[in-house]
């Protein structure tokens, strides 16, 4: 079973800014995230695959009441605790019943002033490198996920947190769905860095100077549902509806404090 290879890969997504904000859950077993997505049945060190592409309709950019659909292609492995995604790379520290530590480098995305005339003379805000560390609990039918990274390659990103929690639903063999709360934290550089406006920045884009300090910026719930086609294919889709909160929801840039993330996939997975 290729579970845990598929839960690096939400583990990983963690570092790509517009699919992170929405909190894509989609990546699991049949129809979520599942005790096996993160245990394995075994502890064989093998190489594990997986490939997959899929669209998803997201914000131009956090705060935006404007959206864009964008193709959404990945390939993933892993071997024994170790797991590599388009969006970085982790390892598993501590592996024992109902819960996984772990560390991972990750992808951050950046803004460009030119995707949105709202951000015209803001300036860019390049992409990075996050470094971070991971905690996993699973029951039966409950899945709880806090991810903490920081900027390490020094472009003002910052530190953030996530932390959700997933219930999920089986219909049967092949049908489920899951569903649950999640809330992101920003430090002060983070959430200054993508929805502060400076004096400079307020002088050329005509927005008013905003201070944004640290705290909570995101509320969300996240909703999605997996089919398993046959042994190899999956089909997964999930909504993620999120309220901008705090200095971030204040903030001058943003149009709209809701914000909605769609996501539909299909996975291949190799045996």
């Amino acid at each position: 079973m290729l579970r845990r290879l598929l839960v690096a890969m939400i583990l990983l997504l963690t570092g790509t800014q517009a699919i992170a904000q929405g909190g894509l859950f989609g990546f699991g077993d049949d129809y979520g995230p599942s005790a096996g997505d993160v245990a394995g049945a075994d502890a064989e060190a093998r190489w594990r695959f997986a490939l997959g592409g899929g669209l998803a309709a997201a914000p131009n950019f956090q705060g935006s009441d404007k959206y864009r659909l964008r193709p959404v292609p990945f390939a993933a492995a892993s071997y024994g605790r170790f797991f590599l995604g388009f969006g970085g790379l982790g390892v598993n520290l501590v592996r024992q019943s109902g819960w996984r530590l772990g560390a991972l480098l990750s992808y951050g995305g950046g803004r460009r002033e030119d995707v949105d005339a709202r951000l015209a003379g803001m300036g860019d805000i390049d992409r990075t490198l996050n470094a971070g560390l991971y905690a996993v609990n699973f029951t039966s039918g409950f899945l709880t996920r806090a991810v903490v990274h920081a900027d390490a390659g020094g472009e003002g990103h910052g530190t953030l947190a996530r932390l959700d929690v997933m219930r999920r639903f089986r219909v049967d063999e092949k049908l489920g769905f899951f569903a649950g709360p999640g809330i992101t934290w920003g430090s002060r550089q983070h959430n200054q860095t993508f929805f502060g406006v400076t004096d400079e920045q307020s002088m050329r884009s005509g927005l008013p100077a905003h201070e944004a300090g640290s705290g909570i910026n995101s509320l969300r719930f996240t909703a999605g549902t997996g089919y398993r086609i046959n042994p190899h294919w999956r089909v997964i889709g999930s909504l993620s509806a999120s309220r901008l909160s705090g200095a971030a929801g204040a903030s001058p840039i943003v149009e709209t404090r809701a914000q909605y993330l769609g996501f539909l996939s299909a996975v291949y997975l190799f045996r």
